[in-house]
């Protein structure tokens, strides 16, 4: 596969894997009601193997970049709007009131977590390279048969005397 390529696909993952991850995240930390306890940390595990798949060295670098980016940009805003004076409370309004806990831990706690390991995948300059195609070793040539070596004198005879 041609770098290129391999960029545009791992953009395209970045882009479709943060929204999942930030789902999964917020709402497996949820509170969740006994009934759907395991939907919750199968939600939570799912966006945890997600970020480990988009951190592994076999994908392009820009499908960890993405999603570290969008993380620790969405912290950093909360700690500018803080130190501005603001609350913390960003973009609470457009957040169900049932999901606002989880909405609340993957904002402040979790969002720096996943933005430095995202962000720290991406950094590696071999991710960024092509891999190294193997190189074809050259045919072997049939070796040449020597000639035979000539056999070596008989010896001389004695002549009888009978």
């Amino acid at each position: 596969m041609r770098n290129g390529v391999r960029h545009l696909l791992g953009a395209g993952a970045g882009l479709l894997a943060t929204p999942l991850i930030a789902a999964g995240l917020g709402y497996g930390l949820n509170k969740p009601q006994p009934i759907a306890g395991w939907m919750a940390l199968a939600a939570f595990f799912g966006a945890v193997v997600t970020v480990g798949v988009l951190a592994g060295s076999r994908v392009s670098p820009l499908a960890s970049l993405l999603p570290g980016l969008a993380f620790m940009g969405f912290w950093v805003t909360v700690q500018v709007r803080m130190g501005m004076g603001g609350d913390h409370r960003l973009w609470y309004a457009f957040v169900p009131s049932e999901y606002l806990q989880g909405y609340e831990t993957l904002l402040h706690t979790w969002s720096p977590v996943l933005g430095c390991i995202l962000l720290t995948a991406s950094v590696f300059p071999s991710r960024w390279r092509a891999a190294v195609k193997p190189v074809a070793p050259p045919p072997e040539e049939e070796p040449v048969e020597a000639a035979a070596p000539e056999p070596p004198p008989l010896p001389k005879r004695i002549p009888s005397r009978y």
